[in-house]
This record gives C-alpha cells, sequence and structure tokens, in this order.
C-alpha cells in the first residue's frame, strides 16, 4: 500500500496500516518527515518551526500519541489569552474579562457573552453552514464587535476571504471553548520532532519503506492495480493508494483517472502562513496567545510558546512567534527573511520595548498551504474518504471541516478512513474469487 505525503496525516496513516498488518510505502517530497510540525536545529536540540499545542479533547492525537508510545511525554499546563487593542492589553479569558473590555459597550460585551454561550449549546448545527460568519456575528453581537473585535480576528486567519467563511467553522471552534479562567493546553515535554521521531522508528519496526525527495506526479491505473508516476521516472504499481497532501495536489495527479467532476472541479484554496521566531531573554506577557488589532504591527498575533512549553527546551530563553497568516501569492509572503524578520523586530521594539531589547536569536520560517478557506455550503461538498473502493483514498485537510484545522483534526480524518480500507479489504477475495 501506498502513502503519499509524510505530514501528520501521512504518518498516522501509514503507522494506522502498519498495525493492521499492511506493508506501507510513504512517499514525501521533502527530506524530512513531519510537514508542519517540523522543527529547526537549535542549540544542540529542536524547536518547532510553526507553533502547536494539544487540547484536553484533541482525542484522535492523544491516541495516536498513546499509541506510539509516548502517552508520558504528555505534559498539560493552564494558558491564557490576552487581547492587544490600540496597543493596549486586555485579559480575554473570563465572562468578566469580557464586560471589562472597554472598546465594546456593555450592551454588546453582554452580546458578546450571549453568543459564546449560544455557540456552545448549538454551535454545530448544520444550518450554520449556510450562513456567512460575518452576517452571524453581526446578527448576534452587533456591527460595533464585529468591526473591533471579530473581523481583525477572521482578516488575520483568512484574508479577504473572510466573507465567504460559514458561520458553522466559527460557532464550532466557540463551541470548543471552556468557561473556565484558564484553559488547559498540551505540548510534548520534548516537541513534537520527538514524536515524529518516534513514528519514523515505529514505521521502520513495521517494515514501512519511506522514500525522501520523491515526487508523486501521477496517480494512475494499472489494470485491477494503481500506478504512480515518480518525477525520478519510475512507476511503481500498488493494491491500493492514500494521498493526504493539499486538495489541489490531489486534484493535479488525479486528472487523468476521470474522477467524479464534483471533486475534479471543488475549489478549495488555502491561507499560508509566516512565523517568525524569536528567542528573548525576557517574556512579553503571560500569555499563551495574543491578537495585535489597530496597533500599528506587521504581525497579526504573537504566541509566547515559552508559557506553555518548559524553558528547558529553549536553553532558559522564551520561544516567542510572531505570526502572519497571508495567500501564498501575497506581497508579504514574497518578501525576504529579512524584510519580515526587520517588520517583527520593529513591532517588539514599539509594542514591547523592555523585552524587545532582549533578542538572542531570530528564525523565520513560512509556508504556502496551512489553513483551508472553507466556504459558505462547504459541508455539502466535503470529499469522501473513498474514492475509488478498494483503489484509491483520500485523508487531507480539505476534510476536516468544520473542525478546525490541526494535527487532531487530521488524525481524526484518518481514523475515520480506515474502517473504509477494512471493510473493502475484507469483500476483496470474496470479489475476486466471483
Amino acid at each position: 500500500m501506498a502513502v503519499i505525503g509524510g505530514g501528520v496525516s501521512g504518518l498516522a496513516t501509514a503507522f494506522r496500516l502498519g498495525r493492521l498488518g499492511a506493508r506501507v510505502t510513504l512517499f514525501e517530497t521533502e527530506d524530512f518527515l513531519g510537514g508542519l510540525g517540523t522543527t529547526f536545529p537549535y542549540r544542540g536540540g529542536h524547536l518547532e518551526r510553526f507553533y502547536h499545542c494539544i487540547l484536553p479533547d484533541d482525542d484522535a492525537l492523544v491516541r495516536l500519541i498513546h499509541d506510539v508510545g509516548m502517552g508520558d511525554e504528555l505534559l498539560w499546563r493552564p494558558t491564557s489569552m490576552g487581547f492587544m487593542y490600540r496597543r493596549r492589553i486586555f485579559p480575554m479569558n473570563t465572562p468578566l474579562d469580557l464586560l471589562r473590555f472597554s472598546p465594546l459597550s456593555i450592551v454588546d460585551r453582554v452580546r458578546m457573552g450571549m453568543m459564546g454561550l449560544r455557540a456552545r449549546r448549538h454551535g454545530l448545527k448544520p444550518q450554520l453552514d449556510d450562513i456567512p460568519a460575518e452576517t452571524w456575528i453581526r446578527r448576534l453581537a452587533g456591527n460595533r464587535a464585529f468591526e473591533i473585535l471579530w473581523k481583525p480576528l477572521l482578516e488575520a486567519k483568512i484574508g479577504d476571504g473572510y466573507s465567504a467563511l460559514p458561520a458553522l467553522w466559527l460557532s464550532s471552534r466557540m463551541n470548543r471553548e471552556k468557561s473556565s479562567s484558564q484553559e488547559v493546553k498540551g505540548c510534548l515535554k520534548r516537541g513534537y520532532r520527538s514524536l515524529i521521531d518516534a513514528l519514523e522508528r515505529a514505521l521502520r519496526e513495521q517494515g514501512a519503506d519511506i522514500r525522501f525527495r520523491t515526487r508523486v506526479e501521477a496517480i494512475e491505473r494499472e489494470g485491477e492495480r494503481m500506478a504512480l508516476k515518480l518525477g525520478d521516472g519510475d512507476r511503481p504499481t500498488f493494491d491500493q493508494v492514500v494521498s493526504t497532501t493539499p486538495l489541489v495536489h490531489f486534484q493535479a495527479m488525479t486528472r487523468g483517472l476521470g474522477l467524479d467532476p464534483a471533486l475534479a472541479s471543488l475549489q478549495l484554496d488555502y491561507q499560508g502562513v509566516i512565523c517568525g521566531v524569536f528567542l528573548l531573554e525576557k517574556p512579553l506577557s503571560p500569555y499563551y496567545w495574543m491578537p495585535l488589532v489597530d496597533s500599528g504591527a506587521t504581525a497579526q498575533g504573537v504566541v509566547e510558546m515559552s508559557n506553555l512549553v518548559p524553558l528547558e527546551r529553549s536553553e532558559g530563553r522564551y520561544v516567542t512567534y510572531l505570526l502572519n497568516y497571508t495567500h501564498r501569492s501575497s506581497a508579504m509572503f514574497a518578501m525576504s527573511d529579512d524584510e519580515i524578520l526587520s517588520r517583527y523586530r520593529r513591532d517588539l521594539a514599539e509594542l514591547f520595548p523592555d523585552a524587545g531589547r532582549g533578542i538572542v536569536d531570530q528564525f523565520v520560517f513560512r509556508a504556502p498551504f496551512v489553513e483551508p478557506m472553507w466556504t459558505v455550503g462547504y459541508r455539502k461538498l466535503l470529499p469522501p474518504n473513498s474514492i475509488i473502493p478498494g483503489r484509491l483514498y483520500l485523508s487531507c485537510t480539505a476534510q476536516v471541516y468544520p473542525r478546525v484545522n490541526s494535527w487532531n483534526s487530521c488524525c481524526a480524518v484518518v481514523e475515520s478512513m480506515l474502517p473504509e480500507i477494512q471493510r473493502a479489504a475484507a469483500a476483496a477475495p470474496a470479489t475476486r474469487s466471483a
């Protein structure tokens, strides 16, 4: 069996199939595994290129961590959120914090609280898939709350495409929020690199063949089998193929298969992300995550990973991410690393002058396909897992909706696909004998 893609979906798929007895060949275009979970070396250890956390109800990811033998590596800590508006920082964790959020009127604050309660009670109603998030927010929380708080957050995540974002996506995210004053988040004591390495070891122990620097250009039929046309000219065949790459890549690879036109023509774009990683002598704030709104910053937000991850991993330095979600075609995505870092340093100097002076190290990373840009009515367009029953399967970020795109959501899609593969495998002998 072939698995295309070595990100979390590909690793989880290969590992789960290996446990079921399949011999897997994993194809990865890069020379490393992990996708967005990959890391960079830092002073004898590794740090994440992009920020990640684990939530207590990330059941699929937590199962994978335990199944690969790393359950004792999980570390849970209380975290909190700040919100910078016009260079003033507000805590944003409890109903009382919301009531004290002075940029909104008291009526708007109450309406915001009621909106949160509604999302927690009815946030997964399928009817919300047909309503734009902007319409839903303005109706429940009011125009000023949308303009001051929600519009900057949606623009930061989706860009100009926020106007097409379904209310179901936003409400499902709010549905997961907890009412406690501090939300608990998790991490791995030795970082995501330890999980990626553990999965690679497990795959090799299962007999998997991992092929790095190997691009799959096309998926083709070869009689009763599937063939992969590789960039090096090779064309191996397999009984089954699972693709875990972004939908646009899958569509390009399968142009010659004559698949369902609805799947072949489905339009789903992705936001990219730019992360500046700063190692600081001092923390900026006590908050894990803080949007920067109407404050003159280039960065859309700050993630202070050291408010979650042990400082020992970074030799006592505070790991801080300044980030921008932006399309791969944008002017910012095309900027040089030096220009991006210069802008982020200016943000630190102007917004956090004391801590910003203590920059020890700095790095910048970017990824082009990160956040799916969902559109109203997407629930009806969700691609199936089984593309050619018994032969070709899909497990990718285009199927996580309405959940937030995360390692857990990707693992959940993998788990939903496995029973279909098992049923097809069980039926195969009877089909052949007939």
